[in-house]
């Protein structure tokens, strides 16, 4: 099923991983781990494509044809990649829900790398569940590869959809005509497109405005395009998105004398995953940012890359993976959970302390420089969270950015016998600036919350967030002893923005 060819080895920086025993890929044990690429021949990497001849929500297979040519242009501007439509440049029929499994989920390699258009969105709620055509643009992977002792080496086809529902004026009230919702289109065609060819998903540098809502118009333009969020409304490749699609194909009047940086992110000496590591060129932090997410190669042992930097003076910043880039908004490797929510969001001085509660501006003017000179490779920065990502802590902390209070804190709670019992949890924020404290207890069967993680705005003091304690007599099951006498179970609340962590007791009957 698979073609045999030489392979051009790439190390994992941004590209999405693969694991070859189909296990997930943050289980895949090393040997079976890869960062496959289309395969590099002649001083190109062709990627033979069809596009679908049917209509895309308002949009008609003409002018479908005209907007996906643009796109890969872009794409091909900024590295070796050569996108060539195969034969008339047409899947040879309209695909729809009757046949979509002979194209996205065939046995054998279609010859092409196709491109879908779901009219309707139908096809997209076969696959993901209904309703999901409401809410996803689009989706694409790699799909079939060359492999040898079954290793994977090379992507040899991939494939993509777009989702109509979303590309009809109808249903998209934020547009006014049709000219703004194909230029919608396009930056969502140029996302999905990276993912064929084999690129990963990127937080970039300015997750904290996200979460906030405070992003300026100016400041979604500088967010890279392979942003899990369409956020971004041009069609303009950021640093960070040309710095990864130069890790697997290689443009020379790109990448030549580009310097890189180079290390591992640990807790006490231990290589910890999920973190991203960002470094802003002093010059012009936005527009010349590039990162990397820490055990990006599986190793285990938080290694991190930032290839392809502009020589000049950087400064580099660990923060954590935003909770909600899972699934198919990944980030990574490494799903985010407890543990690497609690990274700091912080920035690296050298030998000192990491510093936390900086804006770029001041980290800047206060923080320790990386100066780059041409073709530099700077190996074994290790960034230490466990040495100064924001104040720590435990119950008790007077010092911590929040605290936790209500009713499901330090109060006798009484359990209903065969119903489950709620009660109200409040988290209430001490200085300024957003927070994103995740949950937690020993017992999450027994205790669960309405929302987890729980975000507090810059401008808002406080949330309220409920608290579920299930029935006496499925706490009885596991705490025998509640039967008569009061058992207390700590809850943690960690601020994944500042590191803070609060242990909170909760005293039930």
């Amino acid at each position: 099923m698979f073609v045999h060819i030489t392979v051009n080895s790439v190390n994992a920086a941004g590209l999405l991983a693969v694991c070859a025993n189909n296990a997930d890929v943050s289980q895949c044990r090393q040997r079976f781990l890869s960062f496959p690429t289309y395969r590099i021949s002649g001083g190109v990497a062709t990627v033979e494509y069809r596009i679908d001849s049917g209509l895309l929500g308002d949009f008609d297979s003409d002018t479908l044809e005209t907007a996906v040519s643009e796109v890969l242009n872009i794409w091909e501007d900024v590295s070796t990649l050569d996108f060539r439509a195969q034969g008339n440049g047409f899947i040879p029929f309209d695909v729809r829900i009757n046949n979509y499994r002979s194209i996205l989920e065939s046995d054998e390699p279609l010859g092409y790398s196709p491109i879908v258009f779901d009219e309707n969105g139908e096809i997209v709620d076969d696959i993901i569940g209904a309703g999901s055509r409401e809410d996803i643009l689009g989706f694409a992977a790699t799909r079939f590869f060359t492999s040898s002792g079954g290793v994977i080496q090379n992507i040899f086809e991939s494939q993509a959809l777009i989702n109509g529902y979303l590309f009809r004026l109808a249903n998209r009230q934020e547009f006014n005509n049709t000219d703004e919702m194909l230029a919608n289109m396009k930056t969502t065609v140029l996302h999905e497109f990276a993912h064929m060819v084999g690129l990963d998903h990127s937080q970039g540098g300015q997750i904290n405005d996200f979460i906030d809502s405070s992003l300026t118009n100016a400041d979604r333009n500088t967010i890279p395009i392979l942003f899990p969020v369409a956020i971004n409304p041009s069609l303009t490749l950021q640093r960070d998105d040309i710095a990864s699609v130069n890790i697997a194909y290689p443009d020379s009047s790109i990448i030549s004398g580009t310097a890189s940086i180079s290390g591992s992110v640990t807790d006490n000496g231990a290589g910890v995953k999920a973190a991203n590591v960002i470094a802003y060129n002093t010059s012009d932090p936005l527009g010349e940012l590039v990162t990397s997410v820490s055990d990006i190669d599986g190793k285990g042992d938080g290694n991190f890359t930032i290839p392809n930097l502009r020589p000049g003076t950087y400064v580099l910043k660990v923060e954590p993976i935003f909770s909600d880039f899972v699934g198919g908004s990944s980030v990574g490797i490494h799903p985010p959970d407890a543990s690497t929510l609690s990274i700091p969001s912080a920035f690296y001085n050298g030998s000192s302390p990491l510093v936390s509660g900086l804006t770029i501006d001041q980290a800047i003017n206060q923080v320790f420089p990386i100066t780059l000179s041409r073709g530099q490779e700077l190996k074994n920065i290790n960034i230490e969270i466990a040495s100064g990502g924001g104040s720590g802590g435990n119950g008790g902390n007077s010092q911590a950015s929040f605290r936790l209070a209500g009713r499901a804190i330090n109060k006798l709670n009484i359990l209903q016998f065969n119903r489950p019992s709620r009660y109200t949890l409040r988290l209430r924020k001490s200085g300024s600036g957003p927070r994103l404290i995740s949950l937690s207890t020993e017992f999450p069967g027994l205790i669960s919350f309405s929302r987890n993680p729980v975000r507090i705005r810059g401008n808002q003091r406080s949330r309220k967030v409920r608290v579920t304690f299930e029935s006496f007599s499925n706490f009885f099951e596991t705490f025998p002893e509640i039967n008569g006498s009061r058992i207390t179970i700590p809850i943690s609340a960690t601020d994944s923005l500042t590191g803070d962590t609060v242990v909170g007791e909760l005293e039930i009957f």
